[in-house]
């Protein structure tokens, strides 16, 4: 909450080492954002997602085509961002890293034939207790960017969860299973779903296997960042 009020009240402020922001810089300078581990390539990206997921599901969790951004490494820059956009508020974040993840997207594919991009939802409590889903927010950025239309409310998460964060891979897997479900509405032939970070995969599996239910005959995944083994 404090980082929130101090970008309120200094919005050209780095919220990693609190310099002032320059002209072009949003929400991080260069300098930190220079820290930040970056993919080289959509292909290089796609291939360390299929092999972290197929660790976890064999062949069980087959999906289209996948995108991250970034790789995810604990106590860094990046992850004190990515902190500050899903629990002090800075909802905004979520929009700028959509934008960029959209054009990191469009950038190394044709995304002709995704017909909607679909949030990873929170449950109801959680939502409250929030008030707002982080990965809403960077699929609206997603949605700007390659002009594709957000469907917010097509995919509902029924079951309250606990956090993934300090679970085991065996628990993550088990933890959302079951969780999500199709609310009443047109799903897309190729879906794309979005979220935060990646680590296991187990919440895109398990929010992919409704989507399914649901009539999707393909879906792409799409995250900010995926975690990397330390």
């Amino acid at each position: 909450m404090l980082e929130q009020q101090l970008h309120l009240l200094f919005p050209h402020v780095c919220l990693i080492c609190r310099k002032l922001l320059l002209k072009g810089e949003e929400y991080c300078c260069s300098s930190c954002r220079a820290k930040f581990d970056p993919f080289t390539t959509p292909r290089a990206a796609e291939e360390l997602l299929r092999r972290t997921i197929a660790e976890h599901f064999d062949e069980t969790f087959l999906f289209e085509r996948g995108w991250c951004r970034y790789q995810f490494h604990k106590k860094s820059p990046l992850q004190q961002l990515l902190h500050a956009m899903k629990y002090e508020g800075l909802y905004n974040l979520g929009n700028s890293f959509g934008r960029q993840l959209g054009e990191w997207i469009s950038s190394g594919a044709d995304t002709a034939d995704i017909e909607c991009i679909v949030p990873v939802p929170l449950h109801r409590l959680k939502k409250i207790e929030r008030s707002y889903n982080q990965a809403e927010k960077i699929a609206e950025g997603i949605a700007q960017s390659l002009q594709k239309p957000l469907q917010r409310k097509l995919l509902v998460r029924k079951r309250y969860t606990v956090s993934q964060t300090g679970l085991s891979a065996a628990e993550r897997k088990k933890n959302p299973e079951g969780a999500f479900q199709v609310a009443k509405g047109v799903v897309g032939r190729h879906v794309l779903l979005v979220d935060d970070v990646i680590t296991t995969g187990a919440t895109m599996a398990a929010a992919a296997s409704a989507l399914r239910e649901g009539g999707a005959e393909r879906i792409s995944l799409a995250a900010v960042a995926l975690a990397i083994k330390e």
